[in-house]
């Protein structure tokens, strides 16, 4: 071997060895490869990363209580489910529940701290009794019925927005819970927020039932002289 093949071997060494040594000081920076081929992910800082609002789970609550919840302008909504009408009265005849059911009424509240005060829905989602749902219908509507108010006007960030909803509920099937979404009660995004409701929470619709008083009264000559109607009385 010549003494310039001789040369060119050592410098081809040093510079293997140049290289195996740097990439030793990269695995060292780096950390090793776990092994089977799967890599180590790095944990990030607690904190650094905030959960989508849509992920977050149900809020529950109970007749009365505020919920809040993130809409999608990323403003705060705090609502309320004030009271409950079940049967909703007084409302426009024109204005007939869906087939085979009565209306049920609610009454709520929402404040929302941002630009999106009073763009979020005003309806709501219903659990009946029986375990399904039941919300609003766009061919049937009802937010004018005895009892509550919709506030009217331009709604400002921070002012409280009363609203009027109704649902159809078949008969028999009471409110079990009531469910909203800031985007809407109509399919669009699932309800976030949940009362509960209990029997004693609703006004029921009144049943007749026939007392002594209400029975006809023999008179000498045969003849059935019915007794005065009794006197109605109203349910809140």
């Amino acid at each position: 071997m010549t003494s310039g093949s001789r040369q060119f071997n050592r410098s081809r060494n040093v510079l293997t060895a140049l290289g195996i040594g740097a990439a030793g000081v990269v695995l060292a920076a780096c950390g090793a490869t776990a092994p089977n081929g799967s890599g180590s992910i790095p944990s990030l800082p607690g904190g650094s990363l905030s959960t989508p609002s849509g992920a977050v789970g149900p809020t529950p609550g109970n007749l009365g209580d505020t919920l809040s919840m993130v809409d999608s302008g990323a403003d705060t909504a705090h609502v309320t489910l004030i009271q409950v009408f079940d049967p909703a009265t007084g409302y426009d005849p024109n204005n007939t529940p869906p087939d085979g059911t009565r209306w049920v009424g609610f009454e709520g509240t929402i404040v929302v701290d941002g630009s999106r005060a009073g763009e979020d829905a005003t309806e709501f989602d219903i659990i009946g009794s029986d375990g399904q749902t039941y919300g609003a219908n766009t061919a049937y509507a009802l937010s004018h019925f005895d009892g509550c108010t919709a506030s009217t006007g331009t709604i400002k960030s921070g002012q409280t927005e009363t609203f009027c909803s109704a649902v159809g509920l078949p008969p028999g099937v009471t409110v079990a819970k009531v469910g909203y979404s800031t985007e809407g009660a109509k399919g669009t995004a699932p309800a976030k927020l949940f009362w509960t409701v209990s029997s004693s929470g609703q006004a029921a619709a009144p049943t007749a039932t026939p007392t002594p008083d209400d029975t006809a009264t023999p008179t000498p000559d045969g003849s059935a002289t019915p007794s005065p109607s009794p006197t109605p009385t109203v349910t809140s």
